[in-house]
């Protein structure tokens, strides 16, 4: 630690073996404090700056962003101008400091091309961090608008004008809470965009800002995440990464969806969740270990606004419905499917899964007819209300074959019934649900499930068992698939699990 005091020529030398030099353009970001004891204060610092680039350059500061000391001495020296901004505004002295702060108010962002910060880029000017890291570095904000980074939002913000009246201003293209800013200094010195020098106690960097826009650039389109950070338990940069998805799900003529019952029982963290995989839509099994069908119409009603506010939409429900033996009396059961069909629209849905009953076993052929009567009538009832019913293959279940779903869609003959295909119980069935199950039975399909299963049962990982998901990904997104792919991994409820069968998911996709 230096036990001497701070002078302005240390100052003026430690900036000048840095490369800093007259006729420059610099940005300052910086911690006062971290010089150590500054002989006469900031001042000093300021005008070590304003010697080293003389008359023919151009120091600027951000003020009030940071909070700085240093910053907000500058801002009140003689000579010094500040750019009318809300959240950005930067504070400059020099030859060029009108031309830097022109119209910044006026700029629909608060980094982009005609912000000092973008002007910064475009003149290659320098950025110095004097004692802060790549985090006080705002000009990096500038590289993610030039990037279009997916997780840039709008942000409408309320400040005072230079008339004194308050004023509300909408800013597009708006940086987010959380960024890994730190994790690109070692690419930056790598690179050779940045020196990095001691003054006093402080540790210096000095970028030129139009060479490391060109790396951080080339950087963010090689990965949109490259600057975020990767900690999972880091709720912004996972909301972030979840709008990158989000952003990448549009390039797809799928929707995909998440199965409610799989995922944890409080609907905040589980929609959280959703929204850091890019979901927004959700099939309704149940919800705090409830079924919808069970729940008050004052529980539904909250639910709805609770998935409205998170703009989320419901692309099925998932009753459990058909779950019971054949030869129980029907009329009960179509009296409450009326109830269910109520609830689907309630939710503004127009899909329903559905099962195909229980049979005795080894007497499926005896029953074929009684399953497909009371499915026609189901179908009918779904139909007058524009609801497509979606029959799950399931083992124990009637439909547990290929054959059997076929035969069933086939003999309805209707539009508005479908099979939710479940990849990892075709499986579990002894069946290979891309090289031994017909193309014309994935046809039919109105939903395809995102889980897998070796054929012994056991669940896994989508993309590591038997059910052959990511050749049916592939082959249905070269059709154009249009419906869902809902995960559904079948791996036990929770979020460790759901998010690994996601992150196999997306993994399989940049693979295609």
């Amino acid at each position: 630690m230096v036990k001497t005091a701070v002078s302005r020529k240390m100052i003026v030398e430690g900036l000048m073996s840095l490369g800093l030099k007259r006729g420059d353009d610099v940005l300052v970001h910086s911690a006062f404090s971290s010089l150590g004891y500054v002989e006469d204060g900031p001042r000093t610092v300021i005008e070590a700056l304003l010697e080293v680039v003389g008359s023919e350059g151009t120091v600027m500061m951000p003020w009030p962003l940071g909070n700085s000391y240093l910053a907000r001495v500058f801002s009140e020296q003689p000579g010094v101008i500040s750019s009318q901004h809300p959240t950005h505004a930067v504070s400059a002295t020099g030859a060029r400091a009108r031309m830097y702060l022109k119209n910044h108010l006026e700029s629909p962002t608060a980094c982009g091309p005609e912000t000092p910060y973008g002007r910064l880029i475009k003149a290659n000017g320098y950025i110095l961090l004097l004692g802060v890291d790549q985090d006080r570095n705002t000009t990096l904000h500038a590289v993610e608008e030039m990037a279009d980074a997916p997780y840039l939002s709008e942000k409408t913000v309320t400040y005072v004008d230079a008339d004194g009246q308050t004023r509300q201003k909408t800013l597009k293209k708006f940086p987010g809470p959380h960024r890994n800013f730190i994790g690109l200094d070692r690419l930056f010195r790598e690179e050779g965009v940045m020196r990095v020098g001691r003054i006093g106690n402080a540790v210096v960097r000095l970028l030129r800002a139009g060479d490391m826009a060109e790396v951080a650039l080339t950087a963010l389109r090689k990965d949109p995440a490259a600057f975020l950070c990767a900690n999972p338990n880091c709720a912004d940069c996972v909301s972030q990464r979840g709008r990158i998805k989000q952003a990448r799900l549009q390039q797809e003529s799928f929707i995909l969806t998440a199965f409610s019952s799989e995922l944890v029982a409080d609907l905040k963290e589980m929609l959280a969740i959703l929204q850091g995989q890019g979901i927004s839509h959700l099939e309704l099994g149940r919800v705090a270990g409830r079924s919808v069908l069970e729940m008050t119409p004052v529980e539904r009603t909250r639910l709805r606004q609770e998935l409205k506010a998170h703009q989320f939409s419901v692309s099925a429900i998932n009753p459990e419905w058909n779950r019971w033996p054949i030869t129980e009396d029907p009329d009960p059961d179509l009296a409450r499917f009326r109830e269910i069909l109520k609830v689907a629209q309630f939710f503004d849905c127009q899909h329903l899964v559905i099962s195909s009953f229980k049979v005795p076993a080894r007497e499926e052929n005896r029953y074929r007819d009684q399953v497909l009567f009371r499915l026609t009538e189901m179908v009918k009832l779904a139909r007058d209300q524009h609801i497509t019913l979606l029959l799950e293959n399931e083992p124990g279940f009637y439909a547990a074959s290929s054959d059997r779903c076929a035969d069933l869609v086939e003999s309805v003959g209707s539009l508005f019934l479908r099979l939710a295909f479940n990849p990892a119980n075709f499986a579990r069935g002894g069946e290979k649900p891309f090289l031994g199950i017909s193309s014309h039975i994935r046809k039919m399909a109105g939903q395809v499930y995102i889980n897998d299963a070796l054929f012994s049962g056991s669940p896994q990982l989508p993309g590591q068992g038997n059910a052959e998901i990511k050749e049916l990904i592939s082959i249905l997104r070269c059709r154009s698939f249009d419906s869902f792919f809902c995960l559904k991994p079948g791996l036990g409820a929770g979020k460790e699990n759901f998010n690994r069968a996601a992150e196999c998911f997306w993994q399989m996709l940049a693979e295609m």
